[in-house]
């Protein structure tokens, strides 16, 4: 009897012995703009949720997770409730609690080029090295916003892009959990939540991946009050994982123990357009097209905060143009920041995606509005260096070449007709097209709402050889595979779409900002806006060019991500023009 318990205890320790490692780690994604513009949501998700969380962890010091925040959340929890950033703060510095900072505001930011994600990323920083906190070198994304592009756009700042499931699951199939994300010259370590778990050195698990607020209440179900019912669940998964033998880590910490197994291999990962979380309901256009609420105004509220980029970087560059005149610059670099504050958070997704409030709407618009105070303070401040008569300041947003001019923003050209098909759904259109120059065309539309809503421009394709640039990697062009399981969808960041057939089309995004997505099966580029009965029409503007897809990339970027404007004063106000790049 004595030999088998003997047998046994040797058995269970041989076992042991050959068990594989386990590593748990959990993803708490708090969004203070969860109801963008409702300050007492914001509120009640600090003492209702983030508060008791914090509570909880403090007393499980076995238990490690990561908490992503905007860089907004951590301003707010410093200067309104210090005590629960203190909290945060220590669980931070022992190790237990890993802080995530991807950007300032809960932007939808594969919308937009790399500079604003760049400039919010920045922003975070100045507020974290003011409060004495450390991010980690991980980034997860609001709406778990996937881009190949965030290889180019988080370049020197993060190490590894953590998603989930998708977009992954939906164009392709399993993949390893570590990966190497590469997008033209540029790569970057991408964490797929959709990843293999069972490696042969070791598991790994999801011990939490949502928005913290559901760890303990039920969102929007329970008005944000704290549910004991929610948080008990949430603690269960905890101590089931714990019971069954995973030691709990930070995602850094997984990383390197993917780093340091001789027998794993970081394979380069196929081309995943960019996506989001749920790409079964669309993924971008979700956000830029679908409309659902009732309030929603997709394609101008996303142009709004792309028009109102273009006059922040063009007072950008006339400040450095005044310090050279010898102008004391000092107070418009503080107008400057309060006006890049506010078009970061005006990119805020909530305002065009899902269901929103008509506050959430109405957001976006106020905070660019905003902005244009900050902008106005600093266009009056330089109008002593701004030519008055019939001369114009043209600036050059990507170079900060500032020259005095008598050129116009006009862009000239005959009427003409489009070179290439287009095919429309909707009620009726108008539309206008005008030859620039031999080889582009730009093509002026507004379509009227159809009954069911849903208005379409769509452009004849070639069956393969697409490239565009990934949302927020705007200086790369990339061909589109042909091998994903369903049709991509892409947010055109900077407008560039080359149809593989000798055309490029690019859309204006400062007109209607919308997303596109190749019906590969019909061989169309389909631009659609799903518009709400108080929507009544739709408006956009694309160029058309004939010619390489290097220098269709070249025209777009020059276009949208890095615009030129003329700058003039006309009865005393300073005014503003986009002018055409020709050359």
């Amino acid at each position: 009897m004595i030999l088998k318990k003997v047998f046994i205890l040797l058995l269970l320790i041989g076992l042991n012995i050959q068990a594989k490692p386990k590593y748990a780690i959990g993803m708490f994604h708090y969004n203070f703009q969860y109801v963008a513009g409702d300050y007492r949501i914001e509120a009640r998700i600090i003492r209702e949720s983030l508060l008791p969380a914090l509570k909880y962890f403090d007393k499980h010091p076995q238990y490690k997770v990561d908490f992503e925040f905007q860089g907004y959340a951590i301003e707010t929890m410093a200067e309104e409730y210090p005590e629960v950033l203190k909290l945060l703060k220590k669980l931070i510095d022992r190790g237990q609690i890993e802080l995530v900072i991807a950007h300032y505001s809960d932007q939808f930011f594969i919308a937009y080029p790399a500079l604003d994600l760049q400039r919010s990323i920045q922003i975070s920083d100045e507020i974290l090295e003011k409060y004495g906190m450390k991010r980690s070198r991980i980034f997860f994304g609001q709406e778990i916003q996937f881009s190949p592009g965030l290889a180019y756009a988080l370049k020197g700042s993060h190490d590894v892009v953590v998603s989930s499931s998708d977009p992954h699951s939906y164009y392709r199939g399993e993949t390893m959990p570590l990966v190497n994300v590469k997008y033209g010259d540029d790569s970057i370590l991408g964490l797929i939540g959709a990843g293999k778990k069972d490696l042969k050195n070791f598991e790994w698990a999801w011990s939490f991946l949502d928005d913290g607020e559901v760890f303990n209440t039920l969102d929007y179900n329970s008005d944000f009050y704290f549910v004991p019912e929610q948080e008990k669940k949430s603690i269960e998964r905890f101590e089931k994982l714990e019971a069954e033998g995973y030691e709990f880590v930070t995602m850094s910490e997984l990383v390197e123990n993917f780093r340091n197994d001789k027998d794993y291999k970081i394979e380069d990962y196929p081309f995943i357009p960019e996506g989001t979380w749920n790409m079964s309901v669309c993924g971008p256009f979700m956000w830029m097209g679908r409309q659902r609420s009732g309030v929603e105004t997709d394609g101008i509220t996303r142009a709004l905060s792309y028009q109102l980029r273009g006059e922040i970087l063009v007072a950008e560059k006339i400040i450095k143009y005044a310090k050279l005149l010898g102008m004391d610059i000092t107070k418009l670099l503080e107008w400057l920041k309060q006006a890049w504050l506010h078009l970061l958070l005006s990119e805020v997704s909530d305002s065009s995606g899902w269901t929103p409030w008509l506050v959430e709407v109405q957001y976006t618009a106020n905070e660019v509005a905003n902005a244009r105070i900050q902008l106005k303070k600093i266009f009056d401040a330089l109008k002593k260096i701004i030519p008055l008569d019939n001369e114009v300041l043209v600036v050059e947003t990507k170079s900060g070449n500032v020259n005095k001019s008598r050129n116009n923003s006009e862009t000239k050209g005959s009427d003409s007709y489009l070179p290439i098909a287009v095919h429309v759904r909707a009620d009726s259109y108008n539309s206008q097209i005008k030859k620039i120059e031999y080889n582009l065309y730009q093509f002026d539309i507004s379509c009227k709402r159809p009954d069911d809503g849903a208005v379409e421009i769509a452009f004849d394709t070639a069956d393969n050889n697409l490239y565009y640039s990934a949302g927020c990697g705007e200086e790369t062009i990339v061909k589109l595979p042909i091998d994903l399981k369903h049709d991509p969808a892409m947010s055109l960041s900077n407008g560039f779409l080359y149809l593989g057939n000798g055309y490029t089309i690019i859309k204006d995004c400062s007109v209607e900002h919308l997303a596109v997505t190749w019906r590969q099966k019909e061989k169309r580029a389909v631009f659609r806006e799903e518009l709400n009965e108080n929507n009544p029409g739709m408006k956009m503007r694309f160029y058309i060019y004939k010619g390489t897809k290097e220098d269709g990339h070249k025209l777009a970027n020059r276009l949208n991500t890095w615009p030129i404007y003329s700058v003039s004063i006309i009865s005393d106000k300073v005014e503003l023009n986009k002018m055409f790049p020709l050359k």
